[in-house]
């Protein structure tokens, strides 16, 4: 694997049971100090483990055998701190961390009081992303969903029924049409942040955020979206990008089409259904051609519901509204992500 060594060694240090694992320990050992300068260069890490100082040197290449002499080098070194009361007292057990070693090589550094011990770099990779990144690992495994719903409109009238009860049953009722209609409205409206629903139960009520939207309904034209339901869809998908898959969704149609003007404008309709599916993780799910049209077609209609985006037959444009969009969802995202992180 091509890696830097510190990025191996940064998650060794964050993580004490992980070196333990590595080094075949029973206990977790105790950092030191990492990258000590001492006479002969710089080690890496310095661990206390029991009785005994662990002297640490990760490396990413193949075995050599100056690996050896720069350990032992650095052995000495630390010996002579000791001598000098400038470390604690133990014996000094140095080691080396490869991601490769033969037995023979293993045997000559053993020979020289020097132990190997095999490292996985894509295991510890893939332990950090699984452990360290778990305070955004939710974020990052939300993918936009399917509801059945092609325009953000179609649920208004929907919604603006929803002021008069609170029983779905009664819904369904005043509504009419199929029971598996009124859900997929119902989920949609939910992920938009405009309902407090459980689906276990009959109740149903409009959010704050829900209230503002019917208030905001066209006088004229209920069943269309007006410019204010617009503009507060637009901020609970700028503001709150993580919040939902269809929020999220939304939010990297945008994305899409913008990274994708990058390489040339207006973005071709063809281009973006297959990006938006790579780049909304939904490579799997959306696999055939068909698949990938209709979740492209459907998350772009929201987008343009919101007036980010605009589209021909074969072409998607940004709107001014769609360019100010991404540069303030790039900021809201980077501040949900470390707040997070910070949090947990």
């Amino acid at each position: 694997m091509e890696i830097r060594e510190t990025q191996i060694e940064d998650i060794l240090i964050s993580s004490p049971i992980l070196m333990k694992e590595t080094l075949k320990l029973e206990d977790e050992p105790r950092l030191i100090g990492r990258q000590i300068i001492v006479p002969s260069g710089r080690l890496d890490m310095l661990y206390t483990y029991r009785k005994d100082l662990f002297l640490i040197e990760l490396k990413v290449a193949a075995f050599q055998k100056k690996f050896i002499r720069q350990v032992i080098g650095y052995r000495d070194d630390l010996q002579l701190f000791q001598q000098q009361g400038k470390l604690i007292q133990g014996n000094i057990q140095p080691f080396l961390l490869l991601p490769e070693i033969s037995d023979s090589n293993r045997q000559a550094a053993e020979n020289e009081g020097v132990l190997c011990e095999k490292y996985n770099p894509e295991t510890i990779l893939k332990y950090f992303y699984n452990d360290k990144l778990k305070p955004i690992s939710a974020f990052v495994n939300i993918k936009p969903i399917d509801i059945g719903i092609w325009n953000i409109h179609l649920i208004n009238k929907f919604i603006y029924h929803v002021g008069q009860t609170n029983s779905i049953k009664e819904l369904q009722h005043i509504i009419k049409g199929s029971p598996k209609t009124l859900y997929n409205k119902i989920k949609f409206a939910d992920e938009l942040g405009l309902l407090n629903w459980s689906s276990k139960n009959d109740y149903i009520a409009l959010s704050e955020t829900g209230k503002r939207y019917v208030s905001a309904k066209d006088a004229y034209f209920e069943d269309k979206l007006s410019e204010e339901q617009a503009n507060i869809l637009k901020n609970q998908v700028v503001e709150n990008p993580y919040n939902s898959s269809v929020i999220l969704g939304i939010a990297s149609m945008v994305e899409c089409v913008f990274t994708l003007s990058k390489t040339s404008y207006p973005v071709s309709l063809v281009q973006l259904e297959n990006y938006f599916t790579i780049y909304s993780g939904k490579m799997y799910d959306w696999q055939t051609e068909k698949a990938q049209r209709h979740g492209a077609k459907m998350y772009s209609n929201y987008a343009i519901d919101l007036g980010l985006m605009a589209k021909t037959e074969k072409n998607v444009y940004l709107t001014p509204d769609g360019f100010k969009f991404v540069v303030q969802l790039q900021l809201h995202k980077s501040l949900k992500l470390i707040n997070n992180l910070v949090v947990n």
